[in-house]
């Protein structure tokens, strides 16, 4: 009897994510991580499944060893595997029963993903109570996001109060096959999947099918309003900006002499005819090293990196160098202090007239916004050796991005 109450009772808390039929949302194409790890042969978009014939001893295992990190939550899931080889989802916690589920796959340094954080916050204050479930899976796209004390202090200064998993060994992150950030899926009790949703636009779209999902499955009806966007955006016109720029030397850009990917340092000299700099070219004055994600002035000063963009806004993932001291960055924009409406609330004046950032952590630094969309070139002076430039995104909306991403 005992036994099958436990089968019973395994069955049930399976989160059951099959190959169903789904509706794809359209969306604006999503970063792809700067170092995607190896998705074995399978095809991408393939959906995970529950393993069948998941004993006792493997649930523990799963629990014990590959639920992970998790913030303002008990461990809710896990991938698993069983003894055939099959990888799956399995539910961990009885709370999920009979419940839909939000998969989310966000980093903390993606503009993408961020843009997304007053949504998802939003739809757990509204739809929590009526048996939403939504889980904010953390796959880290540079080596400091790894950090649990790094993704912690950035849940809470944003404010997110949903369930995180730390997915730092990208097992989650393999069993649905992923590629890109951020990628939202909602999934009925049973196991449909009602969508599978790339990038941060669509959000009205997503909200719909949520009250869907819930009022088949809790029987709920909703009247009210759908979240609406930021007031900044309402009415905004858009342009398409320059793409992402990554700084290290697998996906990057550098002017001449280019990179050296031993690690030693490289002198550089920024071309001094404005012809000659490119968009979406990195170059560099002074000293520095690469690696394969970041580039790191080193020595003495002084350094300077510009860069060349279409855009309104420009944010920036820097690193401070180790030790904990707060390191500063000067910002110039098209050669000049950046003005009072082009700033983002982490650059600051100072008394001489420049503008300057200081790294307080490492993450997306907000610099510049509400500029008029055309070309542009940003202009950074690292005032200390070994402080991380990782990846410039851009803004291409002219009106001011919601401030809930400036820090």
């Amino acid at each position: 009897m005992s036994g099958r109450r436990s089968g019973r009772a395994i069955a049930l808390l399976m989160i059951l994510l099959s190959l169903c039929a789904h509706a794809a949302l359209a969306a604006r194409p999503a970063r792809k991580p700067a170092r995607p790890p190896a998705a074995g042969k399978a095809p991408p978009l393939r959906w995970a499944f529950p393993p069948s014939g998941l004993s006792k001893p493997l649930l523990d295992l799963a629990r014990r060893e590959r639920a992970g990190e998790w913030l303002n939550s008990a461990p809710l899931l896990a991938a698993a595997q069983n003894p055939s080889g099959e990888q799956g989802v399995v539910a961990l916690d009885p709370v999920l029963k009979g419940k839909p589920v939000l998969i989310h796959f966000w980093d903390y340094t993606d503009i993408h993903c961020l843009r997304l954080v007053p949504y998802l916050s939003a739809w757990h204050d509204r739809y929590a109570r009526d048996g939403l479930v939504i889980v904010a899976v953390h796959a880290p796209a540079f080596p400091f996001t790894a950090a649990p004390s790094n993704v912690a202090a950035a849940v809470q200064r944003f404010g997110i109060r949903y369930p995180v998993t730390l997915d730092s060994d990208f097992l989650l992150w393999k069993v649905f096959h992923n590629q890109v950030w951020p990628r939202t899926i909602l999934i009925r009790p049973g196991g449909e999947v009602v969508f599978d949703h790339l990038g941060d636009e669509g959000t009205g779209r997503m909200e719909t099918a949520i009250r869907g999902t819930l009022e088949l499955a809790m029987k709920k009806k909703y009247t009210a309003p759908l979240v609406p966007p930021p007031s900044s955006e309402r009415g905004a016109a858009c342009h398409d900006p320059t793409r992402d720029v990554f700084c290290g030397f697998r996906r990057g850009r550098l002017g001449t002499p280019g990179y050296r990917k031993d690690g030693a340092a490289t002198p550089h000299t920024i071309p001094s005819r404005d012809a000659d700099r490119q968009e979406g070219v990195i170059y560099l004055a002074g000293n520095w090293r690469a690696t394969d994600q970041a580039l790191f002035p080193v020595g003495g000063g002084p350094w300077e990196l510009r860069l060349k963009a279409r855009a309104t806004g420009f944010h920036v993932v820097m690193e401070p160098p180790a030790g904990g001291a707060i390191a500063r960055v000067r910002v110039a924009l098209d050669g000049k202090p950046v003005t009072p409406k082009d700033r983002m609330s982490d650059v600051r004046a100072v008394a001489n007239g420049e503008t300057i950032v200081s790294l307080d952590a490492p993450r997306l630094y907000s610099l510049l916004a509400g500029t008029p969309f055309g070309p542009h070139e940003i202009g950074l002076h690292p005032e200390t050796a070994e402080i991380g430039f990782y990846l410039f995104t851009f803004e291409g909306c002219e009106a001011r991005p919601a401030g809930a991403v400036a820090r």
